[in-house]
């Protein structure tokens, strides 16, 4: 079964400011609805992915399933070898020859296109746009030929359920501004800017009760002691 893993860890804000830091993604924040019983996005590592290996049919909900659910990423490349697609290949090779990067770049923007939905705890957010700065770091682990790949996004977005127009612009303007700022710290040698953080109350909260342990009723020991 397929176990290869894409582990993102991001950064959000809106126009408030930053509203999150270092949270780790699933797919449930994509659609708790349909998502909520998958942990991860897999990976795949050594085929180079474009969409005409994707049936005609399917649509990108469709093919986000297969990211999700090992048994589909499973029956995916068993096709693929099947029609010839698929030939094995080292991750050394795979990344000399940018199919790491490649994949990371389409599974990026088959999730979090401009306009999708995004949530954080139970705060329900529109995507404006999401930055990747082209890293990646690969994490082995004991017992599997293929390592984690590890990325680090950085998420523009507006709460409610839709994107407009002058909030998207505003958006896009706070973010220019900051990557022209970041790439100025970054060429004088400077730590990246930390930038605004939004109020305490223009941040997503967990609002879920926290789920406490139940407790086994306490025995009641009786002692009797018996006197000659």
């Amino acid at each position: 079964m397929s176990n290869n893993i894409l582990k993102i860890t991001f950064d959000a804000s809106t126009i408030k400011g930053t509203i999150v830091k270092d949270m780790i993604y699933t797919p449930s924040m994509s659609n708790p609805q349909l998502y909520s019983m998958f942990p991860n996005i897999l990976f795949i590592p050594s085929i180079k992915l474009k969409r005409e290996l994707f049936d005609k049919s399917l649509g990108d909900d469709d093919i986000k399933k297969i990211f999700l659910s090992s048994t589909q990423m499973n029956n995916f490349i068993v096709r693929l070898q099947e029609e010839k697609k698929y030939k094995p290949i080292s991750i050394e090779d795979a990344e000399s020859k940018g199919i790491l990067y490649n994949n990371i770049a389409f599974v990026l923007q088959l999730f979090f296109q401009k306009g999708l939905p995004f949530s954080i705890y139970q705060t329900q957010y529109i995507i404006n746009n999401y930055n990747w700065n082209h890293k990646y770091e690969l994490i082995p682990i004991v017992g599997q030929s293929a390592p984690i790949v590890s990325i680090k996004l950085t998420f523009a977005l507006q709460q409610g359920n839709k994107l407009s127009f002058v909030d998207s612009t505003r958006l896009n303007c706070k973010h220019k501004r900051e990557s022209i700022v970041n790439d100025y710290y970054h060429l004088v040698g400077l730590d990246k800017s930390a930038g605004k953080t939004a109020k305490l109350e223009d941040q997503p909260v967990n609002t879920l009760p926290i789920a406490r342990p139940i407790l086994s009723p306490k025995k009641t020991v009786t002692t009797t002691t018996t006197y000659k």
